[in-house]
């Protein structure tokens, strides 16, 4: 494998608004050191069309097809959560490294099941945990390790969420599957996962949680067939919890028809907050940074430093801004044999925190973590 270029077929790349065209295409398209060299749909069709439309050389219905590929060097999967299994699995036979999107897969055990085929396969292994790149999340995790806001004694999150289902009930059908918990895709694993991996990443590990999750909307209303559809995935999620470091956590994922997000860390120094920009989910938003030390003073606005901007100028902040920004992560590790970008450990300590926090919902009781 030659570091210079590294070729990635992406699995999963629909031309129509899908993850892997929206996300990551623009992404690796605006890095020197990275190719997409092919792209992986259910149909010929749309595969040919993605390669059309983005100027990729190959095209497949066939992952594995993909995955023995010589041009590929990197399978990424960007499907639904409960096709990682197969095709993980799929890309560690070719022995390639491989790019995940969380959930790595729809309970713990598969998780765990598939970090130990990567191991022993040998090949390097990345999942979607982009939050981890976000400029803004690395500037907060350095003010806190360097005593901005002296001894963290408290964390705050507020977030919302339109995209699951709302206050009107409603799902389009390209989003129907999340709303059977068995898939493994919901509020509990995507939004709250990719926050409170941020915040622990950010502050440090649990050491105890208790929580609330629950659906509130049983019964949904698919938009185009009016069909309704009984939900059994969790929609909402409050988790209360002590941090390895003392701090006393509290935050709340839901669903409201304005989508916004503050998180505020308050410490005996001093205090931070991170309020939504753009609107968008937890790991993509370039967030608005405010910041005080000592008592009297009124907060002011963190203008994020150049360091933590890794990615050329002009790939424009948005969906793909932190998929690159972790790509140029992964990168490195390559070129340095160096392991701090999240990976299949990262993923499978989340899944433990999803049972954990389960496990203190259903009883009531207080989880050690």
């Amino acid at each position: 494998m030659k570091l210079d270029k590294l070729g990635v077929g992406i699995i999963g790349a629909s031309p129509n608004g899908g993850w892997g065209s929206m996300g990551h295409i623009p992404a690796l398209q605006a890095l020197p050191n990275f190719e997409v060299t092919a792209v992986s749909t259910t149909r010929q069709e749309s595969a040919n069309e993605t390669s059309k439309r983005f100027g990729i050389p190959h095209a497949f219905t066939d992952p594995y097809e993909l995955a023995i590929h010589p041009d590929v060097d990197i399978v990424t999967i960007t499907v639904r959560v409960p096709e990682h299994d197969k095709l993980v699995r799929t890309a560690l036979k070719a022995g390639k490294h491989v790019y995940c999107e969380f959930p790595l897969g729809r309970t713990t055990k598969e998780a765990a099941d598939l970090l130990q085929i990567a191991e022993e396969k040998g090949v390097r292994h990345i999942i979607g945990l982009q939050a981890r790149a976000n400029p803004a999340v690395n500037y907060i995790k350095d003010l806190i390790s360097s005593g901005y806001v002296g001894k963290v004694l408290s964390v705050n999150v507020s977030y919302s969420l339109p995209p699951f289902p709302t206050a009107s009930g409603t799902i389009d059908q390209a989003h129907l599957y999340i709303l059977d918990k068995v898939n493994g895709a919901n509020q509990l694993t995507i939004s709250n996962g990719h926050l409170l991996d941020g915040m622990t990443y950010m502050l440090g590990q649990f050491s105890e949680v208790s929580a609330i999750v629950g659906t509130q909307f049983k019964n949904v209303r698919v938009i185009e067939t009016g069909e309704i559809i009984q939900a059994t995935s969790p929609d909402y999620v409050l988790v209360n919890g002590i941090l390895e470091n003392g701090a006393v956590v509290s935050s709340h994922v839901r669903n409201t028809n304005v989508a916004r997000l503050t998180l505020e860390i308050n410490g005996t120094e001093g205090d931070l907050v991170m309020v939504s920009k753009d609107k968008m989910m937890f790991q993509m938003d370039s967030f608005i940074l405010k910041g005080a030390q000592g008592q009297s003073k009124d907060l002011e606005v963190l203008t994020i430093p150049s360091q933590y901007y890794w990615v050329p100028s002009e790939l424009n902040y948005g969906p793909s801004y932190n998929v690159a920004q972790l790509y140029t992560k992964f990168y490195k590790n390559l070129r340095e044999n160096t392991h701090d970008t999240p990976d299949f450990n990262t993923a499978v300590n989340m899944h433990h925190l999803f049972d954990t926090i389960e496990k203190a919902a259903e009883t009531g009781i207080r989880q050690k973590v």
